[in-house]
């Protein structure tokens, strides 16, 4: 082999090592840009979840029964509330129920902060609601409301302390979407199987 098939092969290796660390620090980068943007948008959510937990107003509502057989599930339990009824009877007297919708129910609180159905709005507008009143997100899915969450976990072994939950404590944005926070017993006590001493809804 003379001397220029010599240096055309060192050219085609030197070419095809730089084309391969080319590409490979372009999946690098974009593998590195990936987690930068999952770890932002992670640290974005965990900001929002701790807004809303720090600013929202304490709402309860009522739980409604549910199939017995279903209601713990080993670390969890499932949820209903009375609410759901309420907004499904009105809007089943203002004609055919949509099987998809968003609005809003409007809740009076009483002096425990239990929420009690007033009406349904369409949109958020705070200035037309009284004092005690609340507007609370909604959707209906398929014929199902769905205000938030319908499942709340628990430390295994702690399933006996949540049957004596008689509320749900939501802190409420100024946007109106619920967030599920805790359960709450029958006189107005957080439920914590953790803690003899069981804390009054705080607000």
């Amino acid at each position: 082999m003379n001397d220029a098939h010599k240096r055309t092969d060192a050219s085609n290796v030197s070419t095809s090592a730089l084309g391969w660390w080319q590409k490979r620090a372009v999946t690098i980068t974009i593998a590195i840009l990936g987690l930068v943007g999952i770890l932002t948008f992670i640290s974005m959510n965990v900001m929002k979840y701790e807004t809303h937990l720090a600013s929202g107003d304490a709402v309860l509502l009522q739980l409604a029964p549910v199939d017995p057989r279903g209601f713990m599930q080993g670390d969890y339990m499932t949820l209903s509330y009375a609410l759901e009824r309420d907004v499904l009877d009105t809007l089943d007297k203002t004609g055919d129920r949509p099987k998809s919708a968003e609005g809003y129910v409007i809740v009076a609180l009483d002096e425990h902060d239990v929420g009690h159905f007033v009406r349904l709005a369409d949109s958020h507008q705070p200035n037309t609601l009284a004092t005690n009143e609340k507007a609370i997100r909604y959707r209906l899915r398929n014929g199902s409301v769905k205000l938030a969450t319908n499942a709340f976990f628990f430390q295994e072994g702690h399933a006996n302390a949540f049957e004596a939950a008689e509320y749900g404590l939501f802190r409420v944005n100024d946007k109106g979407d619920p967030l599920l926070t805790n359960l709450v017993n029958e006189t107005f006590e957080v439920i914590d199987p953790t803690d003899k001493d069981k804390a009054k809804v705080n607000n």
